[in-house]
């Protein structure tokens, strides 16, 4: 009889599931004494069994029109932010807006799609582009060169910096972070523009001036076709940010930026750009030293900074087939992915599973069996790279 015990743990969660072999759970076998090596190919460090582990995702929630109370062509998400046991969603279908779900709850609680400044009814006027919280206020951008600025938890409308005027001083922001005062805006044509948040008053409605410009990307064009793109800091202090045109993650110094400095100065730190080779980036997530990065190939790229080197690309996971992945987001343990073909967003779980039994295939790559969860079923088996920990679609033996 073959055993296997799958420890299923939520990255920087500490949930865990144990699961045995239906056999194993009848006969009542002690599993803290059972110590037999799995095939002739196992390891042994000092008597003890050594592991090894892979992950898996799993599709946990799919929120769609129905779990917005919505009519079929009245929802679907776009940018994707989350505060608390808040999650804020811009919905694109239709007159944009931005509904508050409850997570817990799995329900809309409220949404924002105007607001009144001086007397006169407002609203986002095209596509939200990103939703930033940053401590008592979320920023929200949208296409036509606007970023309105909102007071936490109330949702009171605080000011709009820029007049949505392409010559104003807000240029199409397309992607957003905010630290220590300042506001970082990436723009059309790949310069990111800086604003202080201290001037993000409501007497200053639309009149918020630029308080630096940075240079973009050398050699790359405008985002003319105005796909997503997605920023924040690193745990360096570092922003970094995705560059479609460029096939690229840049990454930014903000200690560069002074009151001295001149616009169109190149704050980006030379040889830490991420190139993607194959495919142009849109937005990423980052969770547990990885990243899950959407782009133009209709999928969810995995980079993982130890290795060093791209190791999954998803298209689908358990639960759920990806026909446009546009835009990704981390939540602590959990991956949202926005969907705009299938307008569905997706709470996706990543786990690792630790394998107990296996044999080599090569230095890299083990073949693993699953006993059978359900009594009637049939084991499992498929293989794994335990320098990737990922599962290998195919394997020629």
């Amino acid at each position: 009889m073959r055993r296997y015990i799958n420890i299923a743990l939520l990255l920087v969660g500490s949930l865990l599931f144990v699961q045995c072999s239906l056999l194993d759970k009848i006969m009542g076998k002690d599993k803290d004494k059972e110590e037999t090596p799995a095939t002739d190919n196992s390891e042994e460090e000092d008597g003890d069994y050594v592991s090894h582990w892979y992950y898996s995702y799993d599709a946990i929630a799919l929120i769609n029109n129905e779990t917005m109370g919505l009519g079929a062509d009245e929802f679907n998400p776009y940018a994707v932010a989350a505060l608390g046991d808040t999650l804020f969603v811009a919905n694109v279908a239709g007159t944009p807006s931005v509904i508050l779900f409850d997570k817990e709850n799995n329900r809309p609680i409220s949404t924002v799609s105007g607001w009144s400044v001086n007397g006169q009814a407002k609203g986002f006027g095209s596509r939200i582009e990103a939703i930033v919280p940053a401590k008592d206020r979320l920023y929200v951008v949208e296409r036509q060169s606007r970023i309105h600025v909102f007071g936490l938890p109330e949702m009171n409308y605080i000011t709009c910096i820029g007049s949505g005027h392409w010559s104003g001083p807000v240029y199409q922001s397309q992607a957003l972070a905010v630290k220590d005062g300042i506001i970082y805006s990436r723009e059309k044509k790949g310069e990111v523009s800086l604003y202080k948040e201290e001037d993000a008053t409501p007497e200053n409605y639309e009149k918020v001036q630029r308080y630096k410009r940075v240079a973009a990307m050398p050699g790359v064009g405008a985002n003319n076709g105005f796909n997503p793109h997605y920023m924040e800091f690193d745990t360096l202090g570092n922003i970094r940010l995705t560059d479609y045109e460029g096939m690229a993650i840049r990454t930014l110094d903000p200690s560069l930026v002074t009151d001295d400095m001149k616009d169109y100065t190149s704050i980006d730190v030379a040889g830490k750009e991420l190139l993607t080779q194959t495919f142009k980036p849109r937005t990423f997530a980052s969770l547990d030293g990885r990243l899950y990065v959407t782009g133009n190939n209709g999928a969810i790229n995995i980079y993982d900074n130890e290795q060093k080197e791209w190791v999954k690309t998803l298209k689908s996971i358990k639960g759920f087939s990806f026909g446009n992945p546009e835009r990704a987001y981390a939540d602590g343990n959990i991956l949202w992915v926005s969907d705009i073909n299938n307008k569905t967003l997706v709470k996706a779980g990543v786990f690792k599973n630790e394998i107990r039994e296996y044999s080599y295939i090569t230095a890299n790559v083990v073949e693993v069996t699953v006993a059978a969860a359900t009594y009637g079923e049939e084991p499992e088996t498929f293989y794994v790279d335990i320098a990737t920990h990922e599962v290998v679609e195919s394997f020629g033996r």
